[in-house]
């Protein structure tokens, strides 16, 4: 299970190359040596997270919303996601393969589901 320090890590690294992106290539850099520090499982998570944020549009993705994500050597299941896109949620699942090392997707695919009701966004740990 990835901890709560690395996602809000993950999310505060994520807000500030999107505020900046004249720092991307620098955001990079920090980016992968954030990345390269952590645990095989939990950097394999986050790559494939940033991953499938970058190919849906989404500004967050929550990983575990319904269900926990499986996670193998080089894959990554997430059968019970959600992603935020315009200040909506939705239902994803994706599953990703990854390099040896788990620094790079070697292939990502998804398919998005529903909107989730925003009456249903606190049940679910979902925010605006």
């Amino acid at each position: 299970m990835i901890s709560h320090t690395g996602k809000l890590s993950l999310a505060l690294l994520l807000a500030m190359a999107s505020a900046y992106p004249q720092a991307a290539f620098a955001m990079s850099n920090k980016m992968r040596a954030w990345l390269e520090d952590m645990v095989p499982q939990e950097r394999m998570l986050q790559l494939c997270n940033m991953e499938a944020m970058g190919k849906l549009d989404a500004d967050r993705l929550v990983d575990y919303t319904f269900s926990s994500p499986k996670i193998g050597e080089q894959k990554v299941k997430a059968a019970g996601a959600a992603y935020r896109r315009h200040g909506h949620w939705y239902k994803v699942s994706y599953s990703c393969d990854t390099s040896k090392d788990q620094m790079k997707v070697l292939k990502l695919t998804y398919k998005k589901g529903d909107e989730i009701p925003r009456d249903k966004w606190t049940q679910f740990n979902l925010f605006n």
